[in-house]
């Protein structure tokens, strides 16, 4: 065997492997793969059905789904549940995903939420968004409409144009965060529509703020902008606000929400977040609302928002039942 047969022996074995694994992870119709490469798999003898790969029955990416929801449908008891062991766990995981599995798509459909403020244009010929997967919890479904709706309303030079000597940019006019002058409107809806798209669909599949810089940068042509800045604003402002949006859901206009300061935070962020001891502040969303966002505002007059606090900024967002405080490291405690 020559060294290029070897080498490309090599390279099918890995495939073939790799998808095997891929079957065990997330089964057959998860896995994506097309019916002869199951088939193929099958022959080779390297997947076994009944053999997959699971935790109580449950394949690991569905157990970490149910996991997910239960975390995020008991927020009062977080720091408990982080104590359980995979024993204790995975009773309320299978309870979880019963639930799911046997929610009607009516009930599905009312779970769905709006987003906070009025939508932005939808997107060309007036094109509704993809609705979000139902598999998504409150908050995650929240992210993805505000993504759907509102991703990229604040990038400045989306409809910039060259004069016509092709020497200088005719910029866009902006006032705070609101755009004031626009130069080619049509241009920047489509940009927009480009963006709110992209970070919709990566938000659904990976939230990979790099792979999605890419496609931003590919898909329009246009590699003048930061697209890596935008894609972790984007996403982390997304996030955010689908936490604010299910504790709403969850206890009423009276919801109340801490601000985590990131690992690395810059200094600004950490006086603005957090109090005189370390801890985090704990705000009614309605105030925080009422900040709106520091788009526009100098370095000192910045405030604490929803959106976050300046670009890629990735500071956490998390819901703070009545009578509970919150701990340097993000833990919920209840006020005695």
């Amino acid at each position: 065997m020559t060294l290029d047969e070897l080498s490309s022996e090599t390279a099918r074995l890995t495939a073939l492997y790799h998808d095997a694994y891929m079957i065990d992870l997330f089964g057959v119709m998860g896995s994506g793969l097309p019916d002869e490469r199951i088939e193929e798999l099958r022959e080779a003898g390297l997947i076994d059905e009944s053999e997959s790969l699971t935790i109580e029955g449950i394949r690991p990416v569905e157990f970490l789904l149910g996991a997910g929801h239960v975390f995020g449908d008991q927020p009062e008891r977080l720091a408990e549940l982080r104590e359980y062991d995979i024993t204790e766990f995975t009773p309320l995981v299978v309870a979880k995903l019963d639930d799911l599995r046997s929610m009607s798509r009516t009930e599905a459909e009312a779970r769905r939420y709006e987003p906070m403020r009025a939508p932005a244009p939808q997107g060309e010929g007036g094109r509704s968004p993809a609705p979000p997967p139902d598999w998504m919890s409150p908050a995650e479904r929240g992210a993805y409409q505000r993504l759907s709706l509102r991703a990229g309303e604040y990038i400045r030079g989306l409809g910039n144009a060259l004069s016509a000597e092709l020497e200088n940019v005719i910029a866009e006019g902006w006032a705070g965060e609101e755009i004031t002058e626009e130069i080619l409107p049509e241009q920047r809806q489509q940009m927009l529509t480009m963006i709110r798209e992209e970070a919709s669909r990566e938000l659904a599949t990976g939230r990979d703020a790099r792979r999605l810089a890419g496609t931003l940068a590919d898909r329009s042509q246009y590699y003048a902008h930061n697209w890596l800045r935008i894609a972790q604003t984007e996403l982390q402002g997304a996030h955010n606000e689908g936490r604010i949006i299910a504790s709403v859901e969850a206890y009423g206009d009276g919801a109340r929400v801490a601000r985590i300061p990131e690992s690395g935070a810059c200094d600004q962020c950490i006086s603005l977040l957090t109090d005189e001891a370390g801890n985090p502040r704990v705000w009614r969303v309605d105030e925080l609302q009422n900040n709106g966002v520091n788009v526009g505002r100098r370095r000192e007059e910045w405030v604490a928002t929803i959106f976050p606090i300046h670009p890629n900024c990735r500071c956490d967002t998390i819901s703070v039942p009545e009578g509970f405080s919150v701990t340097s490291d993000g833990r919920l405690r209840r006020v005695i």
